[in-house]
């Protein structure tokens, strides 16, 4: 994985964690509004991807030139990613 892929790869977490932070905002500003729980699930759901994006920046950055061999994150970014589907479960979970 070259220098540009691995910059890409920096640059996409960057847009993930943004993304994400603009979205877990929204959702705790549609939860004060409405007050719904799902909709704060949903918030923590985004919260979470927002931690895995400035996460995988942080080590894709470190890790610039060795990422297509680095599998050693993948334990720790697998908890995150049940994690965020569980509480996006919670979110659409009917009563």
């Amino acid at each position: 994985m070259g220098a540009l892929a691995a910059n890409l790869a920096v640059g996409a977490a960057v847009l993930l964690a943004g993304i994400s932070a603009i979205l877990f905002v929204v959702g705790l500003v549609s939860y004060t509004r409405v007050r719904h729980g799902r909709l704060l699930w949903v918030s923590l759901a985004f919260a979470g991807f927002a931690g895995q994006g400035i996460y995988l920046a942080v080590d894709a950055y470190q890790r610039r030139g060795e990422l297509a061999q680095a599998w050693d994150a993948l334990p720790a970014l697998t908890l995150v990613n049940l994690g965020i589907v569980v509480a996006l479960y919670l979110a659409v979970l009917r009563e």
